[in-house]
């Protein structure tokens, strides 16, 4: 079976396609270029990385709200396998690395020609993707692979994921390489000035001095100075002398060589032009950061991907019935398990007296092993029913000693 099999829909016979208005330049993705960059690789990095740490979960919500998981091929697909080359991580470190890149990420989802079910999910990397239109407004992507094959798909059988979206209707970006003027823009300067000080350090090792014979001599003669120079410095090199005797007919001439390095300001400037383009921080880059920075960097970079990810899964991967029904899928993080300890054991005390975290679920915050009979919630009587509160409060309805705190 083909990767591009898909679900059967029924659909008119179409003959012939057309450009769709506005938007007839196709998706040439881009990143050879600025991926030559480290500064742009450890950024994707960075992103991706975290990116690829995000929990899925398939649920379904009651009218209350309350939400339990769903246990079925698609979860097992998301949470476990996406695909028979990728775990769940190197599939979303992927797709996250190609919308940095490209500004636009498409997973394509197969399902089973005989009974519709999903198998898998994979990333594409096309070379350039083009938009069209049937004759009945079906919107189709036209897909063009490095290996010469092209697949029309429906827009709607692709999962498809924006960045910078605003100036075109259907793709992030601009289509081409506009949105990435800026960047390589930086890219570039930050390359020259390495370069700079890559020129500096080898002018460090150039000529210093010449050395001055008096006199008329033969080219003979002047090759045996050379030789018994060389003969000294070499010699002087090796006893690590800083002297080097000369003939004295011979003088040393210094030449002064002043190398300009370019200054830790301005390198930190360029750099972090490309930092801001892909929201990650210094400390994030040199993975040296604190509680507070990492969180920032996760509600400013992560978490919208994050958004995005739940948005397009759920509309590309169930039916608008089971989206109306209370069923989703989201991406999520365990944030406590990035907090420091101090934060972990607060957020234990805090939770567990309210009821909210299970024995099994506090010892996993602190990196334990669940224990038997740990999946039970504890709960201080500390805290009352808000609806009884008047009630105890004039004494109609007191606790009895025995029911005093017992956690």
């Amino acid at each position: 079976m083909g990767l591009f099999t898909r679900k059967k829909k029924t659909q008119i016979p179409i003959d012939e396609f057309k450009i769709i208005n506005g938007i007839s330049i196709p998706l040439v993705p881009f990143g050879t270029n600025i991926l030559k960059s480290d500064v742009v690789k450890i950024c994707i990095d960075r992103v991706a990385s975290q990116c690829g740490k995000l929990k899925i979960s398939y649920i379904k919500k009651n009218e209350l709200g309350e939400q339990k998981e769903k246990n079925n091929d698609l979860s097992f697909i998301l949470k476990h396998r996406p695909n028979e080359f990728m775990t769940p991580y190197q599939f979303l470190y992927k797709v996250i690395t190609l919308l940095l890149l490209n500004d636009n990420s498409f997973i394509y989802p197969l399902y089973d020609k005989y009974t519709y079910s999903l198998k898998a999910i994979y990333p594409l990397n096309p070379i350039m993707v083009e938009p069209s239109i049937d004759e009945i407004g079906g919107l189709f992507l036209k897909f063009y692979f490095e290996d010469g094959t092209s697949y029309m798909l429906p827009y709607e059988n692709v999962i498809h994921l924006k960045r910078f979206y605003g100036k075109n209707d259907i793709f992030g970006g601009s289509n081409a390489t506009g949105e990435h003027d800026a960047i390589l823009k930086s890219v570039k300067i930050n390359d020259a000035l390495l370069q700079g000080v890559e020129g500096a350090v080898h002018s460090s090792f150039q000529i210093k001095g010449i050395v001055k014979i008096s006199g008329m001599l033969k080219e003979a003669d002047k090759q045996k100075q050379i030789d018994e120079f060389n003969r000294a410095l070499a010699k002087a090199s090796k006893t690590e002398s800083a002297i080097i005797p000369v003939d004295s007919k011979a003088d040393y001439v210094p030449l002064t060589s002043d190398p300009k390095l370019v200054d830790a300001e301005t390198l930190k400037f360029t750099q972090g032009k490309i930092l801001d383009y892909y929201g990650v921080s210094f400390e994030i880059f040199s993975n040296n950061y604190n509680e507070n920075q990492f969180n920032a960097f996760y509600e400013s970079t992560i978490e919208p991907l994050a958004i995005q990810l739940s948005e397009a899964f759920s509309i590309g991967l169930l039916t608008e019935n089971q989206i109306k029904n209370g069923e989703e899928i989201i991406f999520f993080s365990e944030r406590l398990q990035y907090a420091s300890w101090s934060t972990k054991v607060g957020a234990i005390e805090k939770l567990m007296g309210l009821g909210i975290m299970t024995l099994n679920e506090s010892r996993g915050l602190l990196g334990l092993d669940p224990v038997e009979g740990g999946n039970k919630r504890l709960q201080s009587l500390n805290y009352v029913d808000a609806d009884k509160a008047n009630k105890y409060q004039v004494g109609e309805d007191k606790p009895r000693e025995e029911e005093k705190d017992e956690w």
